[in-house]
């Protein structure tokens, strides 16, 4: 929420893990981002948040939104923990290979507390654990089946576990949730309507953030619709109703892939909003991130 951050880097570069960007070249790093839009496909000014940063790992995007030249070692303004100020010049090498946009890692800053919970197990779809207070944690992370559990057998787990524990409260996290296939993700549904029944006075809450999109998105409207659930946390990066799934062409001359939208999702009819605005509005600052801090949990907490 306070600015863009070094979360990870190359082995011998870790000291630059926690200090905020400031600039490339003279391009002060708001400006950056700015620039960076016209480029990127999103739906609201969370999306932008959220898919921006990893592009900044290209040095083509670089060199097309600062001041930076072609073939020089880029200048970087860094402004680390300790808030000393620091203009690096860094050379560049191919990037990893990515398959979408990366999900958060938990603190890499030497000698940080313990990864929280919302950031233990990030890579499993669908997991559930049962909280000292009775309630039950659950983290929705992918709308796709894996390789050990499908989302209808997920479902299975989760309506079982349900009905025979009854807690009281339920807590949803879906901060990592980008998405996958929407016709998967009714048993989740199913299972939450059915203990809504049977537990009048039970409370659901729905932790969002800038990661949850597309599939998503449509799950967590159907979850505005069909519960009781209060959203909690930061605004989703789509909107209730939105243009969806994709065709890939490949550009003829520069072999470049784009993707086409091909569908309309019209989740709640008449609904103009641009993201889903939570009930309770927690955000993740730096100092949280890197202290291994779940403000989101500690404020369900009080």
């Amino acid at each position: 929420s306070d600015g863009l951050f070094v979360v990870d880097a190359q082995p011998g570069f870790e000291k630059w893990i926690g200090s905020r960007l400031v600039a490339v070249g003279t391009t002060p790093a708001a400006v950056v981002l700015e620039r960076m839009k016209t480029g990127i496909s999103s739906d609201n000014p969370f999306g932008w948040k959220w898919i921006g940063p990893p592009f900044l790992n290209l040095r083509g995007v670089l060199e097309a939104v600062t001041d930076v030249r072609p073939g020089e070692r880029i200048p970087v303004t860094l402004k680390n923990r300790a808030g000393r100020v620091q203009r690096i010049r860094f050379a560049t090498v191919p990037p990893p290979p990515m398959t979408g946009v990366p999900k958060l890692i938990s603190s890499r800053l030497a000698g940080a507390p313990p990864i929280p919970m919302w950031l233990r197990s990030v890579d499993r779809n669908f997991w559930m654990s049962p909280q000292s207070d009775g309630s039950l944690y659950v983290q929705f992370n992918q709308v796709r089946d894996d390789d050990t559990q499908t989302l209808k057998q997920a479902g299975a787990s989760f309506d079982s576990a349900l009905s025979s524990t009854r807690p009281a409260k339920v807590v949803l996290d879906v901060r990592h949730n980008n998405g996958g296939n929407s016709y998967l993700y009714p048993p989740i549904i199913d299972a939450l309507t059915r203990w809504e029944s049977a537990v009048p006075a039970g409370q659901l809450y729905v932790l969002t953030g800038r990661n949850t999109f597309s599939a998503a998105q449509n799950f967590i409207a159907q979850l505005d619709k069909r519960t009781r659930a209060i959203f909690v946390g930061e605004p989703s990066s789509s909107k209730p109703n939105f243009v969806g799934e994709e065709n890939n062409l490949k550009l003829p001359w520069s072999g470049a892939i784009i993707s086409i939208s091909n569908r309309y999702h019209e989740n709640i009819p008449g609904d103009t909003r641009q993201w889903m605005e939570p009930e309770i509005r927690v955000e993740l600052s730096s100092r949280d991130y890197f202290s291994n801090r779940d403000p989101v949990m500690d404020r369900l907490a009080r």
